[in-house]
């Protein structure tokens, strides 16, 4: 018999090292922390802040959230036999800011990525300095690729096998998928080329900024229309030149190059549709908040098990926004047709969230140019313009997540129904995971001065010639020879092609949701599967797991209950075993 209990982390990115924070408080709660080893597994060496939150990338990636509702708990003291951590502070303690004294008027800060990154890191470490000096936990920097399970669970890494481990929680980020046919050609047909470069990661943006090939000269196309083709515009821009704000109160800039640029970036996606900034502050932020009774009466009825049971589509979800969606724009200083009757705006809210190319006078059309839609949601987010009704929706919609995500996660809708609610929550992201004003301000600054071109972000055709990409839409024209992919993978279990996880479909130690979705979990995060000798060994927590949980990208959610609910079973799995020993 071993004396002691290993344990075994895989991604020890920020949800891996809030994971072990919780599992170490819980044991100690328990008075259990003894007998135990932790295995820590991150192939980046980035304990605690992983690869999207790096120190050293560039400052130009800004996290996608505001400061001001960026509510990271400071983490408590824990001084036990010889063991002693450190108390360490919230993130807003962190920096210094106390949001309770600034005005509601004030700009919301989004800091860069590697600023989060660094307290990340600061909390990682003060937390597992002294468990490494008391041999309770292991940092191994490698990549797992095997999860075997005869009697015990068998890790095999790039270079190592680690056997006899008891227990595993997969922490994993964002997974390579199978290439796309799309891009499958286009790789063939880049690596014959010397002139030409095919880009097939927006991150780290430090690729472009080192590449010889791009030049003031190039022309770029960024295949991908979201967040991260932000970041690599702005990254490559600053390159060339600055934005200065020229007002404060709506972050509007202008680009300053002494180069003669045309045309540099040539972004495209699918639809054609820029997302929509979020508020400017937390003064317009809270014109789309309900109020607590409203979010009270919507998770009461979203979280209805019969209602769930019987649900044949996301219908009742969008049935029990759409009244509070009502009552928010009616309220609101200026929008679109003043006059239209709360049950109208109901209908018109169901009508869109089914299907968003619906048309009416109160929705920006999808028709107009994508330049035209960014002014206009530029406008709408610093209170200078009539909203329209989409606009609303959408950030009554993110107001409304947190809700969605707590109340819809492990419920009673069938798979198909549950894929239908996550695509629906995946097709608000436009409007409620959108940019800072600030971003799509810097866009329109670019086609001001035409360093960017809009003219082929709606689905355009190409042609592969010995130039570069020609990139055709409404009988123009335009030739790339850069391309970049800034389109981030889905979470769909069965397309991932990270050989861990393909290993584990094999072996029958996961299985997929549904064909679209991720991997079946319980509410402690365990992994539910069909074979029979698989003990509840396994957990897996992140955006892996989408498909019996909603919600799980956002750094706010690698901070929530699920991290606290696996380590109360963990912690019970382990007292049972020093019970038995």
């Amino acid at each position: 018999m071993t004396n002691q209990r290993t344990l075994a982390i895989i991604g020890t990115g920020p949800r891996g090292g809030y994971a072990l924070e919780n599992l170490i408080q819980e044991l100690i709660k328990a008075n259990s922390l003894s007998n135990i080893h932790i295995l820590l597994y991150e192939e980046t060496g980035l304990f605690g802040n992983g690869q999207v939150y790096k120190t050293d990338q560039v400052s130009s990636n800004w996290i996608n959230i505001n400061e001001r509702i960026l509510q990271l708990d400071k983490r408590e003291a824990i001084n036990i036999d010889k063991i002693k951590i450190p108390a360490f502070p919230s993130y807003h303690e962190w920096i210094d800011k106390d949001f309770n004294k600034r005005t509601n008027a004030e700009a919301d800060t989004y800091p860069p990525r590697a600023q989060v990154g660094e307290y990340l890191k600061q909390r990682f470490q003060t937390l597992a300095n002294p468990l490494l000096t008391a041999n309770i936990i292991l940092l191994v920097k490698e990549k797992v690729t095997e999860v075997e399970t005869p009697s015990k669970i068998v890790l095999k890494t790039n270079s190592n096998t680690y056997k006899n481990i008891d227990e595993v929680l997969l922490t994993i980020g964002h997974q390579p998928t199978f290439t796309s046919k799309q891009i499958k050609e286009w790789e063939a047909f880049a690596s014959e080329k010397s002139n030409i470069n095919l880009f097939q990661s927006p991150y780290p943006i430090a690729q472009f900024l080192n590449c010889k090939n791009i030049t003031y000269q190039s022309k770029i196309g960024v295949r991908g229309f979201g967040l991260a083709m932000i970041d690599v515009v702005r990254g490559i821009a600053n390159k060339f030149g600055d934005f200065i704000i020229t007002d404060e109160n709506t972050k509007a800039c202008s680009y300053k190059t002494d180069y003669k640029i045309t045309n540099l970036f040539i972004p495209f996606s699918l639809d054609g549709l820029p997302p929509a900034p979020k508020p400017l502050n937390a003064e317009i932020d809270n014109w789309f908040k309900p109020t607590e009774k409203q979010i009270t009466d919507f998770e009461n009825i979203i979280k209805n098990t019969s209602t769930q049971k019987k649900a044949e589509s996301p219908l009742f979800l969008i049935q029990a926004i759409a009244p509070i969606v009502a009552k928010i724009y009616q309220k609101l200083p200026q929008h679109y047709l003043p006059d239209l009757p709360k049950k109208d705006i109901e209908v018109i809210t169901e009508k869109w969230l089914l299907d968003q190319t619906y048309k009416h006078p109160t929705i920006i059309p999808q028709q107009q140019p994508a330049y035209q839609s960014m002014q206009d949601f530029v406008g709408m987010a610093t209170g200078k313009k009539a909203i329209s009704l989409d606009f609303c929706i959408g950030q009554v919609w993110r107001h409304c997540q947190p809700s969605i995500y707590d109340k819809l996660s492990f419920n009673s809708c069938s798979d198909k129904v549950f894929s239908e609610i996550i695509k629906l929550d995946e097709s608000t992201k436009r409007y409620s995971y959108g940019p800072p004003v600030e971003s799509i301000q810097q866009m329109l600054a670019l086609h001001e001065v035409g360093v960017m071109t809009l003219d082929f972000a709606n689905n355009p055709e190409f042609e592969l010639t010995n130039n570069g990409w020609n990139i055709l839409a409404n009988k123009k024209n335009i030739t790339a020879d850069i391309m970049i992919d800034s389109v981030l993978d889905a979470p769909k279990i069965n397309a991932v092609n990270s050989p861990i996880i393909k290993n584990m479909l094999a072996n029958d130690l996961i299985e997929a949701v549904h064909d679209e979705l991720g991997v079946a979990t319980n509410e402690n995060a365990y992994v539910i599967s069909n074979n029979p000798d698989n003990k509840p060994s396994i957990a897996l927590l992140g955006r892996l797991a989408k498909g019996t949980v909603i919600g799980v990208d956002a750094i706010l959610e690698c901070f929530g209950t699920r991290a606290k609910k696996w380590a109360k079973k963990a912690t019970e799995h382990h007292i049972n075993w020093l019970e038995n020993h």
